[in-house]
Parts: structure tokens; C-alpha cells; sequence
């Protein structure tokens, strides 16, 4: 088992479920994420991925404000759909993300764990 760990920025307002936004900004903000992502999974040099892939968030919040952890993963959809391009993997391999919460950081982070077995 590998188990690779990236620290990503906190998501922009735009990706959160409860944010409104324009489909344009959105859009924006997502194909910003999804690179941040792509960059820094290929900065870790992961191996071929041959089995399902556990992800794991740990969310360092911004301010001691609650967040819900239904919306963290879908405020992450970017971020992981970057980490299964840099892996070269279909998200559909990647079991469904657990959350934890962390202590808050100032501007906050996603710290994203991925763990898979090394292709043979």
C-alpha cells in the first residue's frame, strides 16, 4: 500500500454546494482547482494505481465555524477529479471520502490522502 499526501488550498466560495454562483465562475474556479491538483499529485511522482483508491480530507477550516462534511467532499470534486488525472485513474475507483476536521489554519487547507496499491 502507498499512501501519498497533498496539502491543497481551501476551495473557493464557488465550489461549495451552498454558494450560487454564475456557471461561469464556477466553471473558472473549478478548472483553477483541478490543475492546483494535477500539479501537485505529479509533484509527489505517484506509481500505477492497480486497486481501488482510499481518499481521505482532513479540513483545516479557515475559522472555528462548523462546516458540514457532505459539503467538504463536494466542495473537493475538483481536487479529486485532478489527483485521478495526475494518477491516471478514473475517479470511479476511488472510494467514497472519509472526512476529518482539523485544527483551523489561517486561510485555511485540504489535506488529501490518497492510498492504492503499486501496479505489478
Amino acid at each position: 500500500m502507498i499512501s501519498v499526501i497533498v496539502n491543497l488550498p481551501f476551495p473557493d466560495k464557488a465550489l461549495w454546494p451552498n454558494g450560487r454562483p454564475h456557471w461561469a465562475v464556477k466553471a473558472r474556479a473549478f478548472r483553477s482547482h483541478k490543475a492546483w491538483a494535477v500539479v501537485a499529485m505529479r509533484a509527489e511522482r505517484p506509481d500505477l494505481v492497480s486497486s481501488r483508491v482510499a481518499v481521505d480530507l482532513t479540513v483545516h477550516p479557515k475559522t472555528r465555524n462548523r462546516i458540514d462534511a457532505d459539503n467538504c467532499v463536494s466542495a473537493s470534486k475538483a481536487y479529486l477529479d485532478g489527483i485521478a488525472v495526475a494518477l491516471g485513474v478514473d475517479d470511479s475507483t476511488f472510494d467514497a471520502p472519509t472526512v476529518t476536521f482539523g485544527e483551523p489554519v489561517k486561510g485555511g487547507l485540504f489535506k488529501v490522502t490518497v492510498t492504492y496499491d503499486r501496479q505489478a
